[in-house]
Formats: C-alpha cells, structure tokens, sequence
C-alpha cells in the first residue's frame, strides 16, 4: 500500500515534491497532450502491435500510461513506470537511481524500439506576452546553474541521442499555451493550476537556497506568485516545449 505521509523535497531529493506536486503533473499532462496534437506520441510506433514493453520515466501517478492505455494497446503490453517521488509506490520500493540501473539510455531500449524526450526550451526570446513570465524563466536558468545543469538543455537531446548510437533522430518543437491563450477553457484552468503549483515550489527553494542575489531579485521573486497568476489569468503564456525521438538501430 502506498505511504501517505506527507513527503517533503528533501526526502526524495526532487524540490517539487509537495503535495499539489502529483495534480500539476496531472493537469500539466493535458496540457502538453493538446499542444502535441492530441497524441502522446510523436514517432512512428504501431501500438496495435505486440504486446510491447513501454518505460515511463519519472511517471509520477502514472497518468501517462493509463492515458496511452486508454488509445489501445494490445492485451499483455507491459507498463512499466519510474520515479523519484515514491508517494504513489509501495513501501519500500526499490531506491537505485536510472544512472545505478543503466550505463546509457541506449541500454533501456531494444534493436528497433524508440525513445522520446519532452523539455522545456525555456527561452526567454519568446516570453513577450509579459514579465512575469520573463521571470519565471529566468528563475528556471538560475536554478539550472545552480545545479549545474545546461542552460540549453532541450537543445541538447537530439545530439544526445545521436551520439548514444541512435538513428532517425527527429526534433519538434511544440507551441504550450498556458492559462487564458488556450482556447480551451479546462485547459486554460488546468495551466493557471499547473503553474500556480511550479512558480510557488521553485520560488519556496530558491529562497532556501538563496537563489536570489541582489536587493531588486528578491523583490521580483517576492512577488512573482500572484505576478504569474494574474498574467496567466488575463494574458496567458506561450511555453515552448522541445520533443526529441529516435529509433535504436536494430
């Protein structure tokens, strides 16, 4: 049975994991299934035949499986679902990292099966509907540097997969309208709720990990909950999304 306790990020090492943590990702989910076209998928995989072994990694509540479930797959598909937040895993489950489990992801899949990658480009060239938005990226870049990730991280996955050995390699980037610029309302609210969620869990750890350098910072951060609110409430937001897939060879 599945721990109910509240988790905490330190528990689990992954600083959004709060306990609106699992409904953003849910309503997020949605949001970025509209964006794609409706599809969960963007490389050429017949889900009618098999039964095929399908990875979700950093699955959350699994809303990405029962979702591609719900399009069809043959009987006997095999789902199978990784996090680091354990809240929706039983007791004790294992605890070894992907990197303790796999060398490279190559090792993940078989001759002739595909992996697809989704990132954020978090470019701030394209946060013109207003600041509030600017600053949420630049949150974003800054907590990156802060743990030493790419600042161009999305730019990164095609050439990543290549030089894993992977062969046709394609890239698409997606057009994410968050809050009122979704012509859907359930989605518009959806996004409002999902980055409400983001911006109040990296701002609470920016300001733990003193994140904010500078008098004017801190003032903007301090604010930047309700800023971001109220922008996706009256203007919304376009937040671009990078999908990545290729086939290993087999």
């Amino acid at each position: 049975m599945a721990s109910e306790r509240p988790i905490q990020p330190s528990d689990v090492g992954y600083i959004m994991a709060t306990d609106e943590e699992m409904s953003r990702l849910e309503n997020q989910h949605f949001v970025i299934k509209d964006a794609m076209g409706g599809s969960l998928l963007l490389q050429p995989i017949d889900l009618s035949v098999g039964p095929l072994r399908i990875l979700d990694s950093a699955t959350a509540d699994g809303t990405w499986i029962r979702d591609l479930t719900a399009d069809g797959v043959q009987p006997g598909t095999e789902f199978v679902g990784t996090d680091t937040d354990p809240r929706k895993f039983p007791e004790n489950p294992p605890t070894a990292g992907t990197k303790q489990m796999v060398g490279t992801i190559s090792e993940l899949v078989k001759p002739g099966g595909w992996v697809q990658l989704i990132e954020a480009t978090n470019d701030l060239s394209v946060a013109k509907e207003g600041i509030a938005m600017w600053n949420f990226i630049q949150l974003i870049l800054d907590l990156y540097a802060f743990m030493g990730v790419p600042e161009k991280m999305a730019d990164q996955l095609k050439p990543w997969l290549e030089e894993s050995g992977f062969a046709n390699v394609q890239e698409r980037t997606i057009d994410c309208q968050i809050g009122v610029s979704n012509p859907n309302p359930d989605l518009a609210r959806n996004g409002v709720f999902s980055m409400n969620v983001a911006v109040t869990g990296l701002v609470g750890f920016g300001s733990t990990e003193t994140l904010f350098k500078g008098q004017d910072s801190k003032k903007i951060f301090s604010t930047l909950i309700e800023d971001l609110k109220a922008e996706m409430v009256s203007t919304g937001a376009n937040y671009p999304l990078r999908v990545v897939w290729g086939q290993y060879p087999a």
